[in-house]
């Protein structure tokens, strides 16, 4: 299915005619939650339904942080039970990409 005309404007680095609302979903949701109308955000919750829109905050909420810092705590208080403490996301905000060294941390304290 195509993307509704009124949602063009934010996608305005994509070609709207190619975005299918079904293959790109986690992309819609999370545009809409960031960038959206009130609205819009109406449209999505009725597309898309609460638990997919739920599932994919979710996603990013315990997992690469892509949303804006300001969207993650507003979606937060009505999909998160238990909010992270502010210190833990910024301090765990790349934390996937640091896995991958953190063998390497360890090398270098043991070289100095």
């Amino acid at each position: 299915m195509k993307l509704p005309d009124d949602l063009a404007s934010l996608f305005c680095n994509y070609d709207t005619n190619t975005i299918n609302l079904e293959n790109q979903a986690p992309l819609i949701i999370k545009t809409v939650l960031a960038r959206g109308t009130w609205e819009q955000i109406l449209w999505l919750f009725k597309y898309y339904g609460y638990h997919k829109v739920q599932e994919v905050f979710r996603e990013d909420y315990y997992g690469l942080r892509s949303l804006p810092e300001p969207t993650l705590r507003l979606w937060e208080l009505l999909f998160i039970n238990e909010p992270l403490l502010w210190e833990e996301i910024t301090k765990t905000r790349w934390r996937c990409r640091r896995l991958a060294g953190k063998n390497a941390d360890t090398n270098i304290k043991k070289a100095l």
